[in-house]
């Protein structure tokens, strides 16, 4: 993992969300009604590998593009799926997880569905998803590009939008996503935001009052 990249997982997606604040721009959250699987503890971080699609009747026996898709992954990226209108269908189950697994994926995002749960929760695949469903997308939800820009559902805004090399994090507060051109700039704000939460969190543990260590800090 790259060095910048284990920073900001270690800090955290709170510090990460307080560092977009002081610089005046909205955190851009996802919505907090995705789930994590195996359940509360996971933490990934990477590039964005985005997929998107929409729901449509057709026939066949298997969505080629998806499975491309997966298949041209390299390992580190966190695949971010793009339901769009998708309901009640999954964007993939146990078969296509192994396969995302096999490639080095650090995490999946999926503002949709999956399927299969209880083998995800034994896979060591993070992912943070939106509901869990039996039912296939095969002839009812296709993947229609890769790679591109994308958006899904946000916490404080109505969509997130999402690039490829866009850089997810994800841990017990939720998933936040620092556009490309933002990573040096965040990394060395939430590495020195990190720091005076350390010593602030160690003054509050010994005593100091809190309007105190307001003014010491500047925030709490």
């Amino acid at each position: 993992m790259q060095p910048s990249l284990k920073s900001l997982m270690e800090a955290g997606t709170a510090v990460i969300s307080d560092v977009f604040d002081t610089m005046g721009q909205l955190p851009p959250v996802l919505d907090n009604s995705l789930v994590p699987l195996p359940g509360p503890g996971i933490r990934f971080v990477g590039p964005a590998y985005t997929i998107t699609g929409e729901s449509h009747r057709w026939s066949g026996k298997g969505d080629r593009t998806k499975l491309a898709a997966i298949d041209a992954m390299v390992p580190g990226v966190v695949p971010v799926w793009a339901g769009n209108d998708i309901r009640g269908v999954c964007c993939f189950g146990d078969l296509l997880s192994e396969a995302m697994k096999a490639r080095g994926c650090a995490g999946v995002v999926v503002d949709g569905g999956v399927r299969d749960v209880a083998y995800l929760k034994s896979l060591e695949l993070p992912m943070m998803v939106r509901y869990r469903t039996p039912a296939q997308a095969i002839g009812r939800w296709r993947v229609t590009n890769t790679q591109v820009a994308i958006r899904v559902r946000g916490a404080l805004e109505d969509w997130v939008a999402i690039r490829p090399g866009d850089v997810v994090v994800v841990d017990d507060d939720g998933v936040i996503i620092i556009p490309a051109e933002l990573i040096n700039r965040i990394e060395a704000q939430v590495l020195e935001w990190a720091e005076k939460d350390s010593r602030a969190r160690n003054d509050i543990r010994m005593g100091t009052p809190l309007l105190e260590a307001l003014d010491k800090y500047g925030h709490l």
